[in-house]
């Protein structure tokens, strides 16, 4: 049985109150790290809410490397690394699944990390 608030409400008002209540009592010169602790504070909130990017990740880079399933994805990632020093995606459909496979990842972790980044920026005259 889940004893409500879960672990996202308790981290939106511990949020909520350091931004509201304690940085505006802050000296200036406290303020950034406050700041950085209630940014940290969201990521993880926004890692709470939604899939987790590396499980997709890890999906996309079996075909791409053809490898099993079962690898880590870190040794996964070592993989593709160590495959695209060695000019295996240099060129054709090997390069096109490789950027698509970095755009996708690229934008997963924008997601849980600054997902304004994501948002469309209205171009300049």
């Amino acid at each position: 049985m889940k004893v409500e608030p879960g672990a996202r409400e308790l981290l939106e008002a511990a949020r909520a109150a350091l931004v509201n209540e304690v940085v505006p009592q802050l000296p200036a010169d406290k303020r950034y790290a406050a700041l950085m602790a209630a940014n940290a504070i969201a990521i993880s909130m926004r890692e709470l809410d939604g899939p987790r990017g590396d499980v997709a990740e890890r999906e996309r880079l079996g075909p791409l490397l053809g490898i099993a399933a079962g690898e880590s994805l870190a040794e996964a990632n070592r993989q593709l690394a160590a495959r695209i020093r060695a000019g295996a995606f240099d060129e054709g459909e090997a390069r096109a699944a490789l950027l698509r496979h970095l755009e996708a990842t690229t934008r997963e972790r924008l997601a849980v990390s600054n997902p304004r980044a994501l948002r469309p920026t209205r171009e300049q005259p």
